[in-house]
């Protein structure tokens, strides 16, 4: 009889035991759907990757192709520089005294100004001066060119804000 009682035990599961067994799966499951402190953290770094460093190279793509497009327009003017030296050239082999032309206007040669670069010459070095317009992206700065030591210089009062005219783009 002690037999058939501990089998009769053994068969007929225990209420108490079975909800035990439900609740420790049930939490189980429940720590599993958590998310932990460490894992919150690895994803903030991951955003903190993007912000790092996908968005800055995005803005210095930006950058580079401003910074292309402003020595394209300055390259692009270049030309008149050597166009008005060699019209000051001719006039100081024309003129009886050897000297170069007082003023811009004396070579007549037209409009040369653009909606970018504005060009003003001065006949004491004698130099030429390129000073861009607003149409250029910044106002102001000025590409000197002297005649007689055919050397090129920028003044540029900010040369942090951009664009801006490099010194390595000078021929």
């Amino acid at each position: 009889m002690a037999e058939v009682k501990n089998n009769a035990e053994k068969s007929a599961p225990s209420m108490p035991e079975s909800k035990a067994v439900k609740e420790d799966k049930t939490q189980n499951n429940a720590s599993h759907n958590k998310i932990s402190l460490i894992e919150i953290m690895m994803i903030l770094m991951l955003v903190g990757l993007v912000f790092v460093f996908v968005f800055p190279y995005k803005q210095m793509m930006i950058d580079k192709e401003k910074e292309g497009i402003a020595r394209q327009n300055f390259e692009s003017v270049l030309p008149t520089f050597d166009i008005i030296t060699k019209a000051a050239e001719t006039y100081k082999k024309a003129d009886e005294f050897g000297s170069y032309p007082a003023f811009i206007e004396e070579m007549n040669l037209g409009t040369i100004d653009t909606d970018m670069f504005k060009f003003e010459y001065a006949d004491a070095g004698p130099t030429i001066t390129a000073v861009t317009k607003e149409g250029f992206g910044k106002a102001d700065i000025k590409v000197i060119y002297d005649i007689t030591t055919k050397s090129y210089s920028v003044e540029d009062e900010k040369p942090s804000q951009m664009p801006t005219i490099k010194d390595d783009w000078l021929p």
